[in-house]
């Protein structure tokens, strides 16, 4: 097995679903990396009497866990909610390692999905303009394109890396994220490129509507013209689509294709190699029309007081 620089982390974020994190976990130990690794888990605290209990279950499966090289745990005593436990966690992280890849609790990786991370973590650690590397991809027609990557320029968070040098930076609060909505001309526009849920997305952060982390991840791969690397056979799927879920509900559009786990080298593409029709499909999800249609199934679903329906097709361009 290739040598794991020690300056490496695998980042764990988790709440009150035990469950989904015992899956999650039990696809990553099947990465054989997992033994010379050390890995974090950020256990948000429980919101309410009602949160206690699933939050103790968690963190009591957590503390059984063995089979990497060293295990931290960081149990939040009180509540930040989403945005603010990633925050915190990602200035540690920044504080004490070179890198990290970031696994969720609804998310299932390949058997591959390590060592994909950390050798594309190796190979684009030069190119400053690759913000980061994520592991998931929608199901996409690769036609002859030969490499195992794309070079796209949406920020993606079902599993994904980068490093230190390149996140410390990122704009966290409100009044950062007012400035560039009052003061940046074509920061809308910038937005609007790659998916037109974007902007809306910002304002409800500001207004407190959500508390998330990854808009502000886009907010900064936009400002600054940055690109993100996705696999072209995805590395993650995710299981989060339920009423246990803080930031996904309603149709799960993010079915995808997975890496079956076997394959151990990868031929990645140069950072500067735009592939035009695999943007294309990559950019088709956040659509008008994909986005409309989600918005009318997520709608009726409200309606009829159910949590999950099977997933809608992705309209073709």
């Amino acid at each position: 097995m290739k040598q794991i620089p020690s300056n490496t982390a695998i980042a764990v974020f988790c709440y009150k679903r035990a469950a989904k994190l015992r899956q999650s976990m039990e696809a990553l130990l099947k990465n054989p990396e997992c033994a010379q690794m050390e890995i974090l888990f950020f256990s948000d605290g429980p919101k309410g009497p009602g949160d206690k209990d699933g939050v103790q279950a968690t963190r009591d499966y957590i503390d059984t866990l063995t089979g990497f090289r060293k295990i931290h745990k960081v149990y939040r005593e009180k509540n930040l909610s989403t945005g603010p436990n990633f925050q915190q966690a990602i200035q540690y992280l920044c504080g004490h390692y070179d890198q990290f890849i970031v696994v969720e609790d609804d998310l299932i990786v390949s058997p591959n999905y390590l060592r994909y991370m950390l050798d594309a973590l190796d190979f684009y650690r030069n190119a400053g303009d690759v913000f980061c590397v994520t592991g998931f991809c929608f199901p996409i027609n690769k036609g002859d394109y030969r490499f195992d990557t794309t070079v796209h320029t949406r920020f993606c968070s079902y599993g994904w890396g980068s490093w230190s040098s390149r996140v410390s930076d990122v704009v966290w609060d409100k009044d950062g994220l007012q400035e560039l909505v009052d003061h940046s001309p074509g920061f809308r526009a910038q937005l609007n490129r790659e998916g037109l849920d974007l902007y809306r997305m910002v304002l409800k952060q500001i207004d407190g509507t959500i508390s998330t982390w990854d808009i502000q991840m886009q907010v900064h791969v936009a400002r600054h013209s940055l690109k993100v690397i996705y696999p072209v056979l995805s590395k993650t799927h995710n299981i989060g689509f339920d009423s246990e879920s803080t930031n996904t509900f309603g149709v799960d559009y993010l079915k995808t294709v997975t890496d079956p786990g076997l394959q151990r080298e990868f031929l990645f593409c140069e950072p500067g190699s735009i592939t035009s029709f695999l943007q294309k499909q990559l950019r088709r999800p956040y659509s008008l029309v994909s986005l409309a249609s989600r918005k009318v199934a997520n709608t009726l679903i409200k309606w009829t007081n159910q949590v999950k329906k099977p997933s809608i097709q992705i309209p073709q361009a």
